[in-house]
């Protein structure tokens, strides 16, 4: 006869031998939760984060873009309805090259306008910088006039600095008793 401890024993093993593979699914199962909840889930929280942050930039980032994209239509509209006459307008304020008998003409016109006596027109042009991401050059004029007075000397600072033409005087002297002046001018051209 089987002892109690040993009939124990056989219904242990008649237990795990019936629900053997129950038992192993579940534990499984058990093992794969715990996995999944302590390494996968948090990882995924984690990279879903990641995401809807990158999302939201680049949302912010489109928005830029169309909000920029909407602008530059509209300026490119108003341009478009600018006459031509405005567009020279602009082109002679920043000419996009350089003429050195323009410029010299222009500048002889002006101060013979003014009823002075050119005497002198010395140009030296300066290409744009190497390297430099504007395109923008330089031309020095250097002007010397004779039979100018200090009022009409005044009037010739007005009319340089009412020109058309983006002239700025860098240097100007003045004098009273020869009825002389000199004046240094920069102006600009956009190189191509």
């Amino acid at each position: 006869m089987l002892s109690r401890d040993q009939r124990n024993q056989n219904s242990l093993n008649l237990f795990l031998n019936n629900y053997f593979s129950l038992i192993l699914t579940t534990g499984i199962l058990l093992l794969l939760l715990l996995a999944y909840l302590a390494v996968i889930l948090p990882k995924y929280q984690e990279v879903a984060s990641l995401t809807q942050d990158n999302l939201n930039r680049q949302q912010l980032l489109l928005t830029e873009q169309r909000r920029k994209l909407v602008n530059l239509q509209a300026i490119s509209q108003a341009y478009d309805l600018l006459p031509e006459l405005d567009v020279n307008k602009f082109n002679q304020v920043l000419p996009d090259q350089y003429v050195k008998e323009r410029l010299f003409g222009e500048l002889e016109e002006i101060v013979t306008k003014n009823g002075f006596i050119t005497n002198s027109i010395s140009l030296s042009q300066e290409p744009p910088e190497a390297g430099s991401p504007t395109k923008i050059g330089t031309v020095t004029a250097e002007l010397n006039i004779s039979t100018i007075d200090y009022s009409g000397f005044k009037r010739m600072l007005r009319v340089l600095e009412s020109n058309l033409r983006l002239l700025d005087v860098t240097n100007l002297s003045f004098s009273p008793g020869g009825n002389t002046a000199n004046l240094s001018l920069t102006t600009y051209y956009f190189a191509n």
